[in-house]
């Protein structure tokens, strides 16, 4: 099951509690989903704290669907603290989605293909023909029958 938010104090548990250990305040635990919409709108916010911590939050949680309200964000924001951190966190939500999408893809080719190294010639194919040719065969017999 997926982690609880605090919105009052931004504290992460890992199960549902009904007073937040860390401040306090009663009835304040958000699920996942719940949490992630809460910090998008929070992008938005006048104060300049909130809009970097909502930020920070949803380039720590991975959160996808954040990413067309972060480029909005990016479009018109002026402050560039807030513009800088909110191109960290695209930055950090595309590359681990990307990655997670090209491991998933490659895990699939690998299993299509599991035997496939079994046909690759890994060994350099030496001419013996041309040896032969030029040395003869005394250089192949072992010393003691030279």
């Amino acid at each position: 099951m997926g982690a609880f938010y605090c919105s009052t104090c931004w504290h992460v548990s890992p199960s549902f509690q009904y007073r937040c250990p860390s401040c306090g305040a009663t009835n304040s635990f958000y699920t996942e989903q719940q949490y992630a919409e809460l910090m998008i709108r929070y992008i938005h916010h006048p104060l300049r704290r909130y809009r970097i911590i909502a930020l920070q939050n949803l380039k720590q949680m991975k959160w996808k669907d954040a990413i067309p309200d972060i480029q909005e964000r990016i479009r018109i924001e002026k402050d560039m603290d807030v513009k800088a951190e909110a191109k960290k966190a695209i930055d950090a939500i595309g590359i681990y989605h990307n990655r997670t999408e090209n491991e998933q893809s490659v895990l699939k080719d690998e299993a299509t293909h599991m035997y496939e190294h079994l046909y690759h010639v890994t060994s350099k194919v030496i001419p013996v023909r041309r040896i032969i040719r030029k040395r003869g065969h005394y250089h192949l017999r072992p010393r003691g029958l030279r």
